[in-house]
């Protein structure tokens, strides 16, 4: 059944890079964010009012709980958005594959959870794939600062993944994604509001119907599922999702007939080549 969370996930997170672009027609980045999270905790919160799974929230976990809102949602949230318009759909998508790798390094002071030989050739191999992924970057004339940006993304979400799994693991997966969906949210709508202003012209329409998908399938649905996986088979089996999403990005960007390059496939199939041995090399720890 993990496997099927898996598949599933990914799908629906893939196709949420090409729906931040099609909602940017008609709303900033930060309204994006907001909005998206708004809808995103609807649907979680109508999940839990269904199966009332109870929950409580201890004063230790205040500080992680902040730490995660920010990193894992708050900042990727609006900063996605704003790169994709910037950079295109496909290279911000093709980024979120670093999150398995970066994943195996915080575990390190986070988890005391130390990589195994397979793994740390997995982060090695990263590495050079995080190499090319700048190179196309540059290529595309994005400079240095949106490149960084762009690159603490998947950052955040390894340290928010790993601190889920230290924290929260008593707490049930719709629940979790919901508070921190919520959170986010709050966050999120002030700055909107004082910084950004909608656009009404003839896409409006079609930005409002991605920003619906996008809260929905991508905020909603997919995030209880990986939180799920997280919670069953740790962080970095998790993580593997995002070696997936590239792909689907790139497809996505070709559709929208953005520029495809060889940079790019040669990193997400080097990515691929990884994610089976680390995958594999999961399996067979667990197995012991």
């Amino acid at each position: 059944m993990h496997y099927i969370y898996f598949v599933i996930t990914s799908l629906l997170w893939g196709g949420g890079f090409f729906l931040m672009k099609k909602a940017g027609f008609a709303f900033g980045p930060l309204s994006v964010g907001a909005s998206s999270t708004f809808g995103g905790s609807l649907v979680l919160w109508g999940f839990w009012a269904i199966r009332r799974s109870k929950w409580q929230i201890h004063r230790r976990q205040f500080f992680p709980l902040a730490v995660v809102a920010i990193s894992g949602y708050m900042f990727p949230y609006a900063a996605q958005p704003f790169l994709v318009n910037l950079i295109g759909h496909g290279f911000v998508g093709m980024v979120i594959s670093l999150v398995p790798v970066l994943t195996i390094v915080v575990s390190i002071p986070i988890l005391r959870v130390f990589p195994s030989r397979i793994q740390l050739v997995g982060v090695l191999v990263g590495m050079v794939c995080l190499g090319l992924m700048v190179a196309d970057g540059l290529d595309r004339q994005a400079t240095p600062f949106f490149l960084l940006m762009a690159m603490a993304v998947p950052l955040c979400y390894a340290i928010s993944n790993t601190l889920v799994q230290k924290y929260f693991q008593e707490i049930p997966a719709i629940v979790l994604a919901a508070i921190f969906m919520t959170s986010a949210t709050v966050l999120l709508t002030p700055l909107s509001l004082v910084f950004e202003k909608v656009t009404i012209n003839e896409q409006f329409l079609t930005a409002v119907g991605a920003i619906i998908l996008l809260s929905v399938f991508a905020r909603g649905v997919g995030m209880v599922l990986f939180y799920k996986l997280i919670q069953d088979k740790g962080p970095l089996f998790a993580g593997m999702v995002t070696y997936v999403i590239p792909v689907e990005a790139l497809m996505w960007s070709w559709f929208d007939n953005e520029r495809v390059t060889l940079t790019q496939i040669l990193a997400i199939g080097i990515v691929l080549l990884v994610v089976g041995i680390v995958q594999r090399d999961i399996v067979r720890r667990g197995n012991k």
